[in-house]
């Protein structure tokens, strides 16, 4: 069975981008792992609502493609929130360790294995200058 994970970036007025710190001293988007016979549009809205608190209304796809954690190899999905409601909690205390906005061009460590699409996505006309909007 394929492994699927999805992340999605949620902007604000400010371009900012909301951040989750899962590990020690590493950021990420909200998001997670692909449930037995979830789409993965579905399981980027399900993560976000129990990761952060937030509803998402709409999901663009910005990047798709094939990661290696180590020897096991993930598809993972990318996705910018047009829309979402809500206000940004730390709903899973014992996951997440922290939980903000960040400057497009603050430096937070992401995973390495991310790094490289991250900054090629910040950079992508798909989410440039774009700001989700809040319902």
């Amino acid at each position: 069975m394929e492994k699927v994970f999805t992340r999605v970036l949620i902007g604000d007025r400010d371009h900012n981008i909301l951040v989750i710190q899962d590990r020690e001293n590493v950021w990420n988007f909200p998001g997670g792992k692909k449930e037995l016979g979830e789409m993965p549009l579905e399981c980027a809205k399900r993560e976000v609502k129990e990761e952060t608190g937030l509803m998402v209304h709409k999901l663009t796809e910005v990047h798709q493609g094939d990661f290696y954690f180590g020897t096991i190899k993930w598809k993972g999905y990318f996705y910018f929130a047009e829309s979402v409601s809500g206000v940004p909690t730390m709903n899973e205390a014992d996951k997440i360790k922290d939980i903000r906005f960040v400057n497009r061009d603050h430096k937070v460590d992401f995973p390495i294995e991310l790094s490289g699409v991250i900054e090629k996505i910040f950079k992508s006309n798909l989410i440039y200058g774009k700001t989700t909007i809040w319902i």
